[in-house]
């Protein structure tokens, strides 16, 4: 059956079920196009705003669920862990008040945005519909920049992560700067697999003491040396871990697709 056929045989069985597709909601084009002052520099290039975007998402999320209480429940204001993003919280709060959209959906967007704004992976998919809550997460839940690797793998099991999606999801500090405002690899304006290679070899500009850990521990060296060798192998790795973060604490079937928007915006 050629691919034509196909598409109208499937067509016809959505049809006759009564299924309907909910489509993306306009608003979130305009959403996009926003973000594109925000996240580019002159060069059109990430800057520090797609930053903090990328790191946001995971610090809304992983203490629990991605519900927007980063934002809604103060948590950037009231946790240390959470100092370098105040500017981004303040930002996207912002934006969602603007577009009428919600907190956790427009968290979760800018980080899709901004990784794609950042150059080097396939575009990872987003959706939206989550519900906002301005009840905070539990506390204690964030690896620090000085865990070690133990501690890290055992946080990350804690939440359903395996090995191999952390140091995926680590992979982000390809495109990251520490709290001096150094970054991480010396190529920071992409998402590379410099990192992981930099890091492992002491030539990065900067480095987070968790970072070393994790690039030389026999729990988790394997993956980092596999990933710093074959960015295939990290994309692979990653785009599946980083859709997986920006769900928790949801049901992935009430969400609506918008990966649409950002691939468009970046063709």
């Amino acid at each position: 059956m050629d691919s034509l056929k196909l598409k109208v045989l499937l067509a016809t069985i959505v049809a006759s079920s009564g299924f309907v597709q909910a489509q993306c909601p306009a608003v979130w084009t305009d959403v996009a196009a926003d973000l594109k002052e925000t996240f580019l520099d002159g060069g059109g290039k990430c800057n520090d705003n797609a930053r903090a975007a990328i790191r946001l998402a995971f610090h809304d999320c992983f203490p629990g669920s991605c519900d927007g209480s980063v934002i809604l429940a103060n948590e950037c204001t009231d946790r240390g862990e959470n100092t370098q993003m105040i500017d981004i919280c303040s930002t996207l709060g912002d934006k969602a008040t603007q577009f009428g959209v919600g907190t956790a959906d427009i968290i979760q967007f800018a980080a899709a945005y901004g990784i794609a704004a950042c150059p080097g992976l396939p575009a990872i998919s987003v959706k939206v519909g989550r519900k906002d809550s301005s009840e905070p997460n539990p506390t204690g839940q964030m690896p620090g920049p000085n865990d070690n690797a133990t501690s890290i793998v055992s946080a990350f099991a804690a939440k359903g992560f395996s090995v191999t999606e952390l140091v995926a999801l680590v992979g982000t500090h390809s495109a990251a700067k520490d709290l001096n405002g150094n970054a991480l690899d010396t190529t920071v304006q992409d998402m590379d697999t410099n990192f992981y290679t930099e890091t492992a070899d002491g030539s990065a500009p900067s480095s987070l003491n968790s970072d070393k850990f994790l690039s030389n521990s026999t729990e988790t060296s394997a993956d980092w040396n596999s990933f710093g060798s074959d960015a295939a192998a990290w994309a692979t790795a990653f785009v599946p871990a980083m859709e997986k973060l920006s769900l928790m604490g949801n049901d992935e079937a009430s969400l609506t697709d918008c990966s649409s928007v950002i691939t468009e915006a970046f063709p």
